[in-house]
């Protein structure tokens, strides 16, 4: 199982972190709803870490036999692992999603949720022209919340916060 490309800067080190997150949600999984059968509450979200720990082992596998890239200087390497693990985009959707979680607190869920949404999709819609930007972001954002909040209140009665 040898592999032809090169081995990304941290991606063997990522992976055993993945790994031991992915152990620490089993082991709380575990903890919370327990294992009594295929039927138990805590089955699915048992088996959903058994795949996923099987993938990141496969993955650990393909990075340990990779073979490594050219040897740079660590600030070099450093940058390189942070550009690929954390691009522009993904940092700008952090700050996005701690304004969300307090907006969740302040304004409920329909609010916050709305809000979020649109301004997040006007941002993935950036190389459309503003209104129609602005429209299809609000129309979007109130028609994903319309339909969770239907689904999951009036049909499942689950009490969104």
């Amino acid at each position: 199982m040898t592999s032809s490309h090169p081995r990304h800067p941290g991606e063997f080190v990522l992976t055993l972190l993945l790994i031991a997150g992915t152990l620490l949600l089993g082991r709380e999984a575990l903890r919370i709803s327990g294992l009594s059968g295929p039927s138990s509450p805590g089955f699915g979200p048992l088996a959903m870490i058994v795949v996923v720990l099987v993938g990141l082992l496969v993955e650990l596998l393909r990075a340990a036999l990779g073979r490594s890239g050219e040897r740079e200087p660590t600030p070099v390497r450093l940058r390189r692992f942070a550009a690929a693990v954390l691009p522009p985009p993904v940092l700008g959707a952090v700050p996005l999603l701690i304004l969300y979680l307090i907006g969740l607190e302040l304004l409920g869920f329909v609010i916050a949720s709305i809000v979020f949404l649109t301004v997040a999709i006007g941002l993935l819609l950036h190389d459309r022209p503003p209104h129609s930007r602005i429209l299809l972001a609000v129309a979007v954002a109130g028609g994903t919340v319309a339909t969770i909040r239907l689904l999951f209140q009036e049909l499942f009665q689950v009490l969104l916060p």
